[in-house]
C-alpha cells in the first residue's frame, strides 16, 4: 500500500511540476499581449497556457456575450506575428472571474474565440 501511494505521489509530481513552471513567452506572444492590453475595453490579459496559445482577457461585463471581441483579439494575434495554421484560443472573462483564475480558481467565460 505504501509503495502504491508513493508511486501515485511521484506520478502526480511528474505531471504537475512542468505545468507549474513559468513558461517563457515567444516574441510574438509578448507583442500580442502588449497589443491586447492597449485596447480600451481590456482591463487585463495573460497567457494562461503559452505552449498551447491560450489567452485570457478581462473586460467589464455589460450583460452581453463577448465572442465577437474574442474574434477581434484573434485578428490582433495575427498582426502580432502568430504562426499561421496554429490554433489559438481566446477566452474573455469579467475582471473578478479573471482574477479568480489567476489565483487557481474557476469561473464561466463571457466570450471565446478560436482562430488559426
Amino acid at each position: 500500500m505504501k509503495k502504491w501511494l508513493m508511486a501515485l505521489a511521484v506520478g502526480m509530481m511528474v505531471v504537475a511540476l512542468p505545468a507549474l513552471a513559468k513558461q517563457e513567452l515567444k516574441p510574438w506572444q509578448k507583442k500580442a499581449l502588449a497589443l491586447v492590453k492597449k485596447e480600451k475595453k481590456v482591463l487585463d490579459a495573460w497567457w494562461r497556457d503559452p505552449e498551447h496559445n491560450v489567452l485570457f482577457v478581462a473586460m467589464q461585463p455589460d450583460g452581453g456575450r463577448k465572442d465577437g471581441f474574442a474574434e477581434y483579439i484573434c485578428i490582433l494575434l495575427g498582426h502580432a506575428g502568430a504562426p499561421k495554421g496554429k490554433l489559438r484560443s481566446v477566452y474573455i472573462y469579467d475582471l473578478e472571474t479573471f482574477r479568480r483564475y489567476k489565483d487557481g480558481g474557476v469561473g464561466d467565460h463571457i466570450g471565446w474565440g478560436f482562430c488559426r
